[in-house]
């Protein structure tokens, strides 16, 4: 574990880029329940966090 703390969650909004649906995402990440459209993981306006920040990782 990093000891950092998370970013507030950020949700933002768009059109979907299928259908034209306004979705909601986390940090810039959508996928519209519409049409099934989802937007590639490094649009997002952060990077994803690695499996080391997870707090469960390692454990057995």
């Amino acid at each position: 574990m990093s000891g950092t703390t998370e970013p507030t969650p950020e949700i933002t909004r768009t059109g979907c880029a299928q259908c034209g649906t306004e979705v909601r995402g986390l940090f810039g990440r959508y996928a519209c329940p519409g049409c099934g459209w989802v937007n590639h993981y490094s649009e997002g306006h952060r990077d994803l966090p690695t499996a080391e920040d997870d707090p469960d990782y390692g454990r057995k």
